[in-house]
């Protein structure tokens, strides 16, 4: 990554010369706004996205869906109904002795395939969960890299904030000496101490950008508020936009988006569950089988009346089956049910698929601007301010610039240094929209939308 070095190559080592104070030494600032501790975690963007996977709550909340789909699977592979076990004993009484009893065992069954059907809509439904957490991850790398940019960005912003301070200090201390040798007007002396807390200022205003960009970070990796971090020094390089073709990057995004394979599953998953229904209102078969002993009862008298001798008849062993009629309950609004959800998720299919398009053209677009603006600012603004420092050293030494003009030059110095990080971070910005709008990673773009045409 470029460094600000060009700011510490300034006008004040010579404005010190010829004041004939000597200059205080320029120090580097590093890329992190405080010196590493032993406690301080450098973390790199491979590394903040293991993390994010690992940590980020938000994350682990969606992939909870999976653990459902698979609960729910695993249910639908389950038989629905249990054996029934019935025991009937009368006891004593008068028309009943001990030793009688019924014993009944029933099973339901399904025979017209509606578990095969459960099952295979719980399956479409574990892959639209997959799909939807693989979702999350792409949605959750995008915002971590986002992140991860804009910190960088906001470092290199107070980097350029605290040199101007330093410069502005070192600028008020030869001003205040030669204002008070009648070199220069009370008036460029109060100019100068005005640039120094207007630097003073931007310097805050930078810290305080930081440390917010520092704690969006945070969150989104996982990691507590109040963890040192520092951001490892790398950035990855944006690939060449006209080995990409915007054509290319669509097709390449429809095969690859997970949200619209989640839709598509979704549709699978409603359809199986809608037959599932029809099938379900198909009557189950019960088949029992009985197990029954009664009292041995003679008629006997000329009334007939009952007598009851002792003993019982031996057990007897049998069969029943027995099935519902299907006249009312046919699962009718369950079927209708299932097909507005089926519907309802090829429509918001299409939408996906028209939101895919437009994200891909508009983040493309967006790359191909922003990458023209960086270079503008890199080749039309940087380098001629950095031109016009050496210049102004020149004229320096020469007595041909006054106060005015330095301050000037420097200001625009400075605002091409800072309109430069800006570009930078919109560009990666736009490259980590195009890499979540076809669902790659950043540094295979170029490499996959080769392999797409």
């Amino acid at each position: 990554m470029q460094r600000t070095w060009l700011l510490r190559a300034c006008t004040l080592g010579l404005w010190a010369l010829l004041a004939g104070v000597a200059p205080a030494p320029a120090q580097a600032i590093p890329p992190g706004y405080a010196e590493a501790t032993r406690d301080t975690m450098t973390i790199s963007l491979a590394e903040a996205h293991r993390r994010a996977l690992a940590e980020n709550p938000d994350f682990l909340a969606e992939r909870q869906d999976l653990a459902s789909a698979r609960g729910e699977l695993r249910q639908a592979r389950v038989y629905s109904f249990n054996p029934e076990l019935e025991l009937h004993a009368p006891g004593v009484s008068e028309q009943a002795g001990i030793g009688e009893f019924e014993l009944t065992l029933s099973q339901e069954i399904e025979w017209a395939g509606q578990r095969r059907l459960r099952v295979r809509g719980a399956q479409r439904g574990l892959e639209r969960a997959e799909a939807t957490v693989q979702d999350a991850a792409r949605r959750t790398l995008a915002e971590v890299s986002t992140s991860f940019y804009e910190a960088l960005a906001a470092e290199q912003r107070l980097a350029v904030a605290r040199e101007m301070v330093q410069l502005n200090q070192q600028l008020v201390s030869v001003t205040r000496i030669q204002s008070r040798e009648g070199e220069i007007s009370m008036m460029d002396a109060n100019l100068a101490e005005i640039e120094a807390g207007r630097a003073r200022a931007a310097e805050m205003a930078a810290e305080r950008q930081l440390t917010s960009a520092l704690l969006e970070f945070r969150r989104r990796v996982g990691l507590d508020p109040e963890q040192p971090v520092r951001l490892a020094d790398e950035v990855v390089d944006a690939p060449s936009p006209l080995a990409m073709g915007v054509d290319s990057l669509i097709r390449l995004a429809l095969t690859r988006r997970p949200d619209l394979t989640a839709r598509t599953r979704q549709r699978e998953e409603h359809e199986a569950l809608a037959l599932a229904a029809r099938r379900e209102a198909i009557p189950n078969l019960r088949v029992g089988l009985f197990l029954e002993r009664e009292e041995r009862v003679v008629l006997s008298g000329e009334s007939n009346e009952p007598v009851v001798e002792a003993g019982l008849e031996s057990p007897r062993v049998g069969l029943g089956i027995s099935i519902p009629l299907p006249l009312f309950q046919r699962n009718q609004g369950v079927v209708d049910e299932r097909l507005a959800e089926a519907e309802r998720a090829r429509l918001s299919r299409q939408g996906v698929e028209l939101t895919i398009r437009t994200e891909v053209m508009d983040a493309y677009q967006a790359f191909l601007a922003t990458s023209v603006e960086h270079h503008v600012f890199e080749e039309d603004v940087l380098q001629p301010a950095r031109a016009n420092q050496r210049l102004l050293e020149t004229a320096l030494r020469e007595g041909k610039v006054g106060l005015p003009t330095l301050l000037l030059l420097r200001n625009q110095l400075l605002d091409a240094e800072l309109s430069h990080w800006d570009s930078w971070l919109e560009e990666r910005r736009a490259l980590v929209a195009l890499g979540a709008a076809t669902a790659t990673p950043s540094t295979d773009l170029t490499s996959s939308a080769e392999e797409a045409r």
